[in-house]
């Protein structure tokens, strides 16, 4: 392994336990708008599904003023405008003429991947804070060029690995990363969607395009890939892995697979297996999103929507430990932190540096699939990634 590689992960264990015991992240209520009660005027560039989302957020944080809205689909742009008419923004087709306002403090990318990076450095070389959607960008090149933007910026940057700012992982995940399980010598992972068959898959034609989303490991698994990382405390050093196109070929001209399985290798000997279906069912245990974790005291069943549980062991153990939390909503505590540190200038909990390891570590992984050979993260950095599978 190089130096530069042991930096890397260094820097990314201290970043993590940094945000980790972050105070304001986990005692966010309140305290929004307190430091200065200045509004924040906030313009968004990508209107779609997921921009009104974290529009819906935004609406709802205080001391916000939607100012500018900006999509190349005019009925998005419309969509947008009536959730957010009580504020009059103004609305472009172009990204560019959003950022010629003067009334704009912070702007929401919210776009395909594929555009991600020069909006990004747009936004942030415009003096603007940016939420930029994950993931980061599509390259090694592109994720350095948004990185270093973010490092010369005036504003924040923000990456929307939202799960980061799920209140009762930030609890049990610290805990697990103090020694609570022990070492962990195993992980598992899935993300198991449901497709109801021909016709079914909705008007989104870039996210099966693997130049335009960066594959399905990259637009969606890229949020466990990151949550796995956040458990095992550091980025993985080689990836191996297999998968395909077998079932789900429209709309025509997709390209973007649809399963397959991975393991990671982490530092110390340890290991991760992530694999994700898209024709999986959600009935009878066989779709869904799986983590667990398995270390020297006992394993962790790792749960977004509800309790986890912690099952301890040897002959004596006690009952499973249940860590239950009430039903918050990570993404809209995301988008309040972010306008928090708009307000105060302090680094977001998930910023630059989550979001750069995030996208690499799903970029490792597809690269070892296009390419079906072990793939080390040094290689990775050094040669970049594939477009498409060698097969294609």
């Amino acid at each position: 392994m190089s130096s530069s590689d042991s930096i890397n992960r260094r820097n990314f264990i201290r970043n993590s336990a940094a945000s980790l015991s972050a105070p304001a992240v986990l005692g966010l209520a309140g305290t929004l708008g307190a430091a200065t009660g200045n509004e924040v005027r906030a313009g968004f560039i990508g209107t779609g599904g997921r921009g009104r989302a974290l529009l819906g957020h935004a609406l709802k944080s205080p001391g916000v003023k939607i100012t500018a809205l900006c999509d190349i689909d005019p009925d998005a742009r419309a969509k947008a405008a009536g959730m957010a008419s009580a504020h009059k923004p103004a609305t472009f087709s172009y990204y560019k003429k959003l950022l010629e306002l003067k009334e704009l403090d912070a702007v929401f990318v919210a776009t395909p991947p594929y555009l991600h990076k020069q909006m990004i450095v747009d936004v942030l070389d415009s003096g603007r804070n940016c939420y930029a959607e994950k993931p980061l960008a599509l390259t090694v090149e592109e994720i350095d060029a948004v990185v270093e933007a973010g490092g010369r910026a005036r504003g924040v940057l923000q990456v929307g690995q939202q799960i980061r700012y799920h209140h009762g992982l930030q609890k049990l995940i610290g805990k697990i990363n103090g020694g609570l399980i022990g070492k962990i010598g195993f992980l598992r992972g899935q993300r198991y969607a449901d497709w109801d068959g021909p016709g079914s898959r909705g008007p989104m034609k870039w996210l099966w395009s693997i130049e335009q989303s960066g594959d399905q490991i990259v637009e969606q698994s890229v949020h466990e890939l990151d949550l796995i990382n956040w458990i095992m405390n550091d980025h993985p050093v080689r990836a191996a892995g297999l998968g395909g196109q077998n079932i789900i070929h429209e709309p025509a001209g997709a390209s973007v697979l649809d399963s397959y399985g991975l393991t990671f290798d982490y530092p110390d000997g340890r290991q991760s297996v992530f694999s994700m279906v898209k024709y999986a069912p959600y009935t009878n245990n066989m779709g869904g999103r799986i983590i667990n974790a398995y270390g020297e005291k006992g394993s962790a069943d790792i749960q977004l929507s509800g309790p986890s549980t912690v099952v301890w062991r040897g002959k004596d153990a006690p009952e499973p430990t249940r860590y239950e939390e009430a039903d918050i909503n990570f993404g809209q505590r995301a988008v309040d932190d972010f306008f928090r540190c708009v307000r105060t200038g302090e680094k977001p909990f998930c910023g630059a540096e989550t979001g750069r390891v995030a996208a690499l570590t799903a970029l490792l992984g597809r690269k070892a699939i296009y390419e079906q050979r072990v793939v080390t993260w040094d290689e990775l950095l050094k040669e970049g990634a594939p477009v498409k599978p060698l097969w294609y």
